[in-house]
């Protein structure tokens, strides 16, 4: 299942740890019936980085 993950951010153009530490941030105060938007297909790098 990573390998896809990892897969899907590379066809993206999606740096996957990124994408990963901002799932593992914000997946616990996402709606259950909007968990597609975190997939990798749908990140969009945040404006303000830390």
């Amino acid at each position: 299942m990573l390998y896809s993950l990892f897969a899907t951010c590379k066809l993206h153009n999606v740096n996957p740890i990124q994408w990963l530490t901002y799932v593992f941030e914000n997946i616990n105060d996402h709606k259950i019936n909007a968990i597609e938007e975190l997939l990798p297909q749908n990140y969009a790098e945040p404006l303000n980085k830390k």
